[in-house]
């Protein structure tokens, strides 16, 4: 037969190749050949995972010598890193201190101090043009809330027996949220958290612990590349895979093909970001929805759609209001198969930082983020979210400025935005090389260079002090842009950013030279080629830095 044949031919080979060899030659080579080959394989496999670039490094760093220079300029690179953290000249004027105070200092004391730093940290940001970060500022909201919170500064609604307003606060903020996400039955339901990150957490593991009752013990979530990063916080914390799909070139909105080809009997949720935050564009919600419906129809499986609207939870649903835009595809609770939504109060929302909402469509998907601890010996232990005690303060601040602007005075100050916006998209149509990312219909308007001899990190560059304006945009990469998130802020200030940056654009073009030498510039040219376990190194020591105390730069070791 064929088969003895084969057998024949091949045992032939194998008696020529190793004719007069002894059996310890016989036995190294079949060695080296089998650990070759296996290691081939791993390697091939772990490429995959992890990439070239972080296998090539591994395997660089385990060689003595090139080892020891890797490590080195690492060091470097990390002691840089430190460096960019360096305390603010305005700190360095006031004494460290490592000790309490033998005897406490008295209040006026203490609010002279307070009353200057607020004073330089206001001035920050609103007498420059930074990109987000505060987004309405007004002195007399922010006078308001802070009242607000100093009454409810000792709440908690860990007990809400003895804080039974703050329960009534919460619940009611979480409702007039549902209502503004058009989450309209008595299924619809949420709980509030303290920030975006902590509410695609929440919902993240939501998902995971309802497939632990499917059977599914390997959980995947799916999500575009330029979904925000505390989905990678997620999967890092909860020991789920995160499967990134590209968008689409052009419109950066997540590519509906890849990702349904991404998608496996582990996956538990698909995201859709609305808007995503380096270009600002709304994924395709509803073509997401019929896609789960479609495999939902095929395999009888339940596949989440997770909508992160944390940056435009309370900007999209006001331009949606006012009706003015036909562009502003459905991105709520109104599509069929959206089973959670994350939304910041403390963004658009204009509360003090540490507030968002986390929204579901059933009671039963929000029990599965609970922690319950029934037989510890302190009693029966039992939280809706991550954290135990929580900031009552915040909770009644941010009802007071739902409770205070109204829909009027969120549909005004939305105007306002949506202005400024459109002033900017329609007028960097007349600056050569530079052009608007995909079609953005919110907050968040994202550049890029269009020629390949601008560098739009260098124009980011001139917009700041280094081109003598006062804009603080937002550097973004993979691929290379920058953008500036409007807020109320900025109100007026539309024309004034089209001629900033026509006037930059100018200024790099004529002195290419000089802003090639930035160090600003330097570092978001060079990390795309990096490998991210290197980059995120230098980020750490960065951090590290950011918990030192502050030194003046002779000080420094």
């Amino acid at each position: 037969t064929i088969g003895k044949k084969s057998m024949e031919f091949l045992k032939h080979k194998v008696n020529s190749l190793f004719k007069g060899k002894q059996a310890w030659e016989i036995a190294l080579r079949t060695t080296v050949a089998a650990g070759a080959a296996v290691g081939a394989v791993y390697i091939t496999s772990d490429i995959q995972e992890r990439g070239l670039g972080e296998v090539a490094l591994s395997i660089a760093k385990s060689l003595p010598f090139v080892g020891d220079i890797i490590r080195g300029e690492l060091k470097k690179n990390k002691d840089k890193a430190g460096a960019m953290a360096l305390t603010a000249k305005e700190v360095l004027e006031y004494k460290v201190n490592t000790h309490l105070p033998e005897k406490g200092l008295s209040k006026e004391t203490l609010m002279v101090d307070f009353k200057k730093w607020y004073e330089i940290e206001k001035s920050k940001y609103m007498n420059a043009g930074i990109s987000g970060t505060v987004y309405h500022g007004e002195p007399a909201l922010v006078e308001f809330l802070g009242s607000v919170y100093t009454m409810f500064a000792l709440s908690n609604p860990l007990h809400p027996s003895t804080f039974p307003f703050v329960q009534k606060m919460e619940s009611e903020m979480i409702a007039m949220t549902l209502k503004l996400f058009r989450g309209e039955s008595k299924d619809h339901c949420g709980v509030t958290t303290t920030g975006g990150t902590e509410s695609i957490l929440m919902a993240m593991r939501g998902y995971k612990e309802r497939a632990k009752g499917w059977g599914i013990t390997k959980p995947e979530i799916v999500a575009c590349v330029t979904a925000h990063a505390a989905f990678d916080k997620a999967a890092d914390y909860f020991g789920m895979k995160l499967v990134h799909v590209p968008f689409e070139a052009g419109t950066y909105k997540i590519d509906l093909r890849k990702a349904r080809k991404a998608i496996t009997r582990n996956t538990v949720v698909v995201v859709c970001s609305a808007p995503c935050y380096a270009q600002g564009v709304i994924d395709p919600v509803s073509e997401c929805a019929a896609m789960i419906k479609e495999i939902k129809d095929s395999w009888g499986y339940n596949i989440g759609l997770h909508v992160d609207c944390c940056l435009g939870g309370f900007f999209a649903p006001f331009v949606r209001l006012m009706g003015k835009d036909k562009s502003l595809p459905d991105f709520d609770f109104s599509v069929p198969g959206v089973t959670s939504i994350s939304a910041d109060v403390h963004k658009y929302g204009y509360s003090p930082k540490g507030v968002s909402v986390l929204m579901f469509s059933s009671p039963e998907l929000r029990s599965h983020i609970y922690f319950t601890a029934p037989a510890w010996t302190g009693g029966i232990y039992a939280t809706p979210t991550m954290t135990g005690s929580r900031a009552g303060g915040l909770v009644a601040a941010a009802w007071a400025a739902m409770m205070h602007l109204g829909m009027d005075g969120y549909l005004s100050a939305t105007r306002e935005i949506l202005s400024v916006a459109h002033t900017i998209k329609n007028g960097v149509k007349d600056i050569p090389g530079i052009e608007v990312m995909g079609d953005p219909v919110l907050s968040v308007i994202a550049l890029r260079s269009s020629d390949p001899d601008l560098n739009i990190y260098a124009v980011n560059a001139a917009m700041g002090h280094e081109g003598g304006h006062t804009w603080e945009l937002s550097a973004h990469q993979n691929p290379s842009c920058i953008h500036l998130c409007i807020t109320f802020a900025h109100k007026g200030k539309g024309d004034q950013f089209v001629k900033d940056l026509k006037e930059s654009v100018e200024h790099v073009r004529a002195n290419k030279e000089l802003y090639a030498k930035k160090s600003s510039v330097a570092i978001y040219g060079t990390t795309q080629s990096v490998p991210s376990s290197m980059i995120g190194e230098i980020s750490k020591a960065y951090i590290d830095a950011l918990f030192k105390l502050p030194q003046h730069p002779e000080e420094k070791s």
